[in-house]
């Protein structure tokens, strides 16, 4: 199966496999999916924003169609926010960004938000892991059995067990067919369950980029299929303590996926404009057939 979108270098000879939606002049919102998923998790989310705001879905290196890690290094969580930053620059974005992250992109939103706080409008967590878990007893634990599945599920993609399995694997978040059916492309190949894997077993809890008790001001969201928000509630309570904006939706009945179908998503797309417009000054849109000096030159 082809990439279905672009394939953009972010070093020589390396891609990402990125889409991008929405106006050029709007404000940048960049969605990263969880361990085992891909771009297309986000995909609801990217609809109800497209109007006004320049959605960025891309699969992390060696995820999907974008190509691995340069050989002998670690995809760490601070490895990915690099490779971001570098897809960002490639495709001309401008900070500051509202960061949305799905399950175990919520370390990925700590690290950068840790490394570049300068550049953040606003993060948005959905059902997102906390390096603070990792932390506690038992948080390493989980990790490590988490990397036991992955590994199982690798041996298994090899052996061509999981190709009668993926087309009945669930959809909670009803995607086109498309979409339906590159994920499910994904879940019988090798080198996702693999990535996955070393993206898992890289993890350093205890990294200074990874420091939960950092402070950081700006706006965060947190989407919880629990009630009390689990661990990001804490996040959520420090930046309201400081006068700052927070919010906690703890949405019982949900499943770990269902939080990105489209109705979530659409309120999802609500906490993300209220970021860009607190946090974003406002810019013209351009008028059809003009430049920005000319619209410049209109209001004058």
């Amino acid at each position: 199966m082809n990439a279905p979108f672009d394939l953009v270098e972010v070093e020589p000879g390396r891609h990402l496999h990125v889409l991008v939606e929405g106006p050029e002049d709007a404000p940048w919102v960049v969605f990263d999916h969880g361990a085992f998923g891909t771009y297309a998790d986000g995909w609801w989310i990217k609809e109800a924003l497209k109007t006004d705001h320049r959605v960025v879905l891309y699969g992390r290196a060696g995820l999907g169609w974008s190509d691995p890690a340069p050989e002998g290094t670690l995809p760490t969580p601070d490895f990915h926010i690099a490779d971001l930053q570098r897809l960002l620059a490639r495709l001309g974005a401008r900070p500051p960004y509202v960061l949305v992250g799905h399950s175990m992109a919520g370390l990925r939103l700590h690290a950068f938000a840790n490394l570049h706080p300068d550049e953040l409008a606003g993060r948005i967590f959905i059902d997102a892991l906390n390096p603070k878990f990792l932390r506690q007893k038992g948080g390493m634990r989980a990790l490590k059995s988490l990397a036991v599945l992955l590994r199982l599920g690798r041996l298994a993609s090899k052996a061509g067990v999981l190709r009668g399995v993926a087309p009945f694997m669930g959809d909670d978040i009803d995607l086109p067919r498309a979409q339906r059916t590159e994920k499910r492309f994904q879940f019988r190949q090798a080198q996702h369950w693999a990535t996955a894997l070393a993206e898992v077993t890289a993890i350093d809890p205890i990294a200074d980029y990874l420091d939960p008790a950092v402070t950081v001001n700006s706006p965060v969201s947190v989407f919880s299929r629990t009630a009390d928000g689990g661990e990001n509630a804490n996040i959520v309570k420090s930046v309201s303590n400081q006068g700052g904006y927070g919010r906690l939706f703890g949405l019982e009945g949900e499943t770990h996926t269902s939080l990105l179908n489209p109705a979530l998503a659409a309120r999802i797309a609500r906490e993300v404009r209220y970021m860009t417009r607190a946090m974003i000054p406002h810019r013209p849109s351009r008028l059809p057939g003009t430049s920005m000096r000319d619209q410049t030159e209109i209001g004058a």
